[in-house]
């Protein structure tokens, strides 16, 4: 059993022009490539009818063996997603952001998304990936089933030096029946 496997991804940023009046051009992520050639900060893929896509490589997404539930949640959605998380680096050339992480964690995308900080892009997940991902899951023991604690006993305060205790075991019932 592994306790983190690792996979590489490229990440492919879109810049276009923007439909509002306030920015004059929209980002987002439009694609993760598996296994994309290394590349030397953003390097343009395309540039048509105002559209300019730029590839950033490689970029880790990591599984590891204590975020299973939030795995399972993932796949679960019949929807496999991997988020792409930017940060925006200011005084920086076209584009202004640098690739933060990608990861298949929903809650850690949530957690970064709630931060206002940047841009979380949620993609779907390539089949291979999804595969890959399954048999990491598959591949680790099942986790115990939740069971809730019991108290054995209740501690009963003792009476001391002639006082009355402040806790009566009964509760409140001790209270109604006076």
């Amino acid at each position: 059993m592994q306790r983190e496997v690792s996979a590489s991804f490229g990440v492919v940023l879109e810049r276009r022009p923007s439909a509002s009046k306030w920015a004059d051009w929209s980002w987002s992520v439009v694609d993760v490539i598996a296994d994309a050639p290394a590349t030397d900060g953003w390097t343009v893929l395309s540039d048509e009818d105002g559209r300019r896509r730029y590839l950033s490589s490689p970029h880790v997404l990591e599984l590891h063996h204590k975020m299973v539930d939030a795995y399972d949640a993932n796949i679960e959605t019949g929807a496999p997603s991997i988020w792409v998380m930017l940060d925006e680096v200011l005084g920086a050339a076209d584009p202004a952001y640098r690739v933060r992480g990608v990861t298949a964690d929903p809650y850690e995308a949530q957690g970064v998304l709630d931060s206002a900080e940047g841009i979380v892009d949620r993609l779907p997940m390539p089949k291979a990936t999804v595969a890959w991902m399954a048999k990491f899951l598959a591949s680790l023991p099942e986790a115990p089933a939740f069971r809730k604690r019991r108290r054995d006993r209740v501690e009963v305060e003792k009476q001391i030096f002639g006082k009355e205790p402040i806790f009566s075991p009964l509760g409140r019932r001790q209270e109604r029946e006076e």
